[in-house]
């Protein structure tokens, strides 16, 4: 029985990629499944194949779930082809050349890409079971990835904690830090912060003072000009 190798490449990076063998009999499910076993994907998304020519232009599609195969309103009215089913599609259906080509898209959210094209026709090995990945090249990526909420959608207090790329602090926690604030105040600082206030009381004795002696001076020379 015929067996095709496909080589399956990450779209945003063609290093990362697998080789797979799966039998002309099997179908697009079956591929499906062992693609996302040989990435270390999940599967919990939806998935479709495209039939594709040489220049990745897709065509054809094969789709994973049922619930998928009606078309849009403007699908229909481009004259789109109806979609299949994976499991209802044997691999051998699509081939119509010795290197050809399809894509396969995971997660629509996502839109995780991979571009397939087979390398060669063998024929079946008794000892392996189909379909099964034979070479793995380059690191699968996270298939979840981390984003960045748009600004935009940031409140003020969010868009600062962003730009300084630190968590935020809730209001308790800042009381919390008010409040105990003087226990971070240390014995030599409460010295010289004592020393600074008496300093600052004599300066004022010294002025109230002059200030005295000032208002003596005045009246004993109102006195004179009296006589």
């Amino acid at each position: 029985m015929a067996v095709y190798r496909f080589r399956v490449c990450l779209e945003d990076n063609e290093d990362i990629s697998r080789d797979i063998d799966i039998k002309s009999i099997q179908n697009f499910e079956q591929f499906h499944t062992i693609i996302q076993e040989a990435f270390k994907f999940d599967a919990k998304h939806s998935a479709s194949f495209f039939v594709s020519d040489d220049y990745w232009r897709k065509s054809q599609e094969i789709t994973l779930r049922e619930e998928d195969l009606p078309l849009e309103e403007d699908e229909i009215k481009n004259k789109v082809e109806p979609k299949k089913l994976m499991s209802a599609v044997k691999i051998a259906k699509y081939i119509e050349q010795p290197h050809q080509r399809f894509v396969y898209v995971f997660d629509p959210n996502v839109q995780w890409t991979f571009l397939i094209e087979m390398l060669s026709m063998l024929n079946e090995d008794p000892k392996k079971t189909y379909p099964v990945c034979i070479k793995s090249i380059g690191t699968a990526p996270k298939q979840y990835k981390q984003t960045n909420m748009a600004r935009e959608e940031l409140n003020p207090d969010m868009a600062i904690a962003a730009l300084l790329n630190e968590p935020m602090i809730n209001d308790d926690e800042i009381y919390k830090k008010i409040e105990t604030a003087e226990e971070g105040i240390e014995e030599d600082d409460i010295k010289n912060l004592e020393a600074e206030e008496g300093e600052e009381d004599q300066e004022q004795e010294e002025n109230f003072d002059e200030d005295d002696n000032g208002d003596s001076d005045y009246e004993s020379f109102s006195d004179e000009d009296e006589h």
